[in-house]
């Protein structure tokens, strides 16, 4: 099978072709081409779509998704896919409109699976496959960048992956070989190396940073590299040279993106309508639709999708009568457990919120600076939002949180600068459980 990775910027067209002979896949060229018209992306890709891919994917830059690392109480495949858009878009302050989501699970264990969520407004998905057809490709799958890359990479050691290219820029988090995290800089490399190197040192201290530090990009220069090494403290290699044999080619640096989407699975948020291919492989298609339509399959079919339409109407029927009224039906089962184990829980009291404050304000430590703005409880979720001095306190008062017996999961789910230039900004997310008995 013929793989192509394509990497569309504003100025060039970054391509990587693979193929997969029984089960094993290998690089076969990284090509990239000025481009920043329809008509010079057509020319660039023309050669490539006469090698006749089987699968193209095309890569949307981070800094266009929302994404969330979320763990789910559940293993199933299918019950994953209902349930991660509706856990991930209650994470969200408000409704993002029309989306297209994907997921991609980390790790399971016998509490659940923890699964990386993403979804992309359909919009961009939407602009990325007409530029994609108007160069000239048939329909193509559209995966989240970045993320595939971290299979290009050998070993299982704690490893950053840094993609210096301008305004796609991000870093992810690799832990005992899996992503462990994602985030998209602000900074370009170009224009203000300084300020890139600062944002990328405050953003691996907050995700928790790794010793090793691959770079890659198109922006990735020797000063740049030595820089980050001085401010980080981490061992800086090329893309390179900790990729495995099958996987070097010239310009793999600069086309790593475009090679992390054929190197392995990712996060797929477009799903191509048709695949390209040969007129061969179309003809083969083709004659086996004729074969199982001369058999009473297709009757078959027929009868078990009516059935099965009718048992989900059923079920849909039975949650929207049991659930609230207006309350949006958009995975029962999951929506139906999850009403009922809300109301088997007990709900606070005044003097629980009083209980919980004095609880909150004896776990912060004395010797971290900070002020919380907002604190907001919905049934037993805790959020907190407020200031601290450095990124290095977050986890300290996450730390110190999480030994209340009053909270659990506690995570920060978001941290940044704060605009001012002064402390830091963050939030705090966990599940909170009120105490047994009338606080003193």
């Amino acid at each position: 099978m013929r793989l192509l990775g394509v990497d569309l910027t504003a100025t060039e067209v970054r391509l990587a072709r693979a193929e997969r002979r029984f089960g094993v896949t290998r690089l076969v060229a990284c090509t990239r081409a000025a481009a920043t018209t329809a008509d010079a992306r057509r020319t660039a890709l023309a050669p490539v779509l006469a090698w006749r891919p089987h699968v193209i994917v095309a890569a949307l830059p981070v800094a266009q998704l929302g994404h969330r690392i979320v763990t789910l109480p559940f293993r199933d495949a299918r019950r994953l896919g209902e349930t991660v858009l509706l856990e991930l878009v209650g994470q969200l302050p408000a409704d993002p409109g029309d989306v297209a989501a994907g997921h991609l699970p980390l790790g399971a264990d016998g509490g659940g699976t923890r699964v990386l969520a993403a979804l992309a407004r359909r919009g961009h998905v939407d602009a990325l496959c007409d530029a994609a057809r108007a160069a000239g490709m048939p329909a193509v799958s559209v995966d989240a960048a970045l993320i595939g890359v971290a299979h290009l990479v050998d070993g299982t050691d704690d490893t950053s992956l840094l993609l210096a290219d301008g305004e796609r820029s991000a870093i992810a988090i690799r832990r005992g070989g899996r992503l462990a995290g994602l985030r998209a800089l602000a900074s370009d490399p170009t224009l203000d190396a300084a300020a890139f190197v600062r944002e990328v040192r405050w953003t691996l201290a907050a995700l928790g940073g790794a010793d090793r530090l691959v770079v890659l990009g198109a922006d990735v220069s020797a000063s740049l590299s030595s820089t980050l090494a001085g401010a980080t403290g981490a061992r800086i290699a090329a893309l390179a040279e900790v990729v495995p044999a099958p996987w070097r080619a010239a310009d793999l640096g600069a086309c790593a993106v475009a090679a992390g989407l054929v190197a392995g699975p990712g996060l797929t948020l477009h799903h191509a309508v048709e695949r390209a291919g040969s007129g061969r492989h179309a003809a083969m298609l083709a004659a086996a639709v004729a074969l199982f339509a001369l058999g009473d399959l297709g009757i078959v079919h027929w009868r078990l999708a009516r059935r099965d339409a009718a048992l989900a109407e059923a079920v849909r029927a039975t949650a929207t009568a049991a659930l609230p009224a207006g309350t949006r039906v958009v995975a029962p089962r999951a929506q139906l457990e999850a009403a009922a184990a809300a109301a088997g829980r007990r709900s606070g009291t005044a003097g629980d919120v009083l209980a919980l404050l004095r609880e909150l304000s004896t776990r912060v430590p004395s010797d971290v600076r900070v002020g919380f703005d907002e604190l907001t409880v919905e049934g037993d979720v805790l959020r907190l939002r407020g200031r601290i001095d450095r990124f290095e306190s977050i986890d300290a008062v996450t730390r110190a949180l999480a030994t209340s017996a009053s909270l659990r999961d506690v995570v920060a789910e978001d941290s940044r600068a704060a605009v001012d230039g002064h402390g830091v900004e963050f939030r705090v997310r966990a599940t909170w459980r009120p105490t047994l008995g009338a606080p003193s």
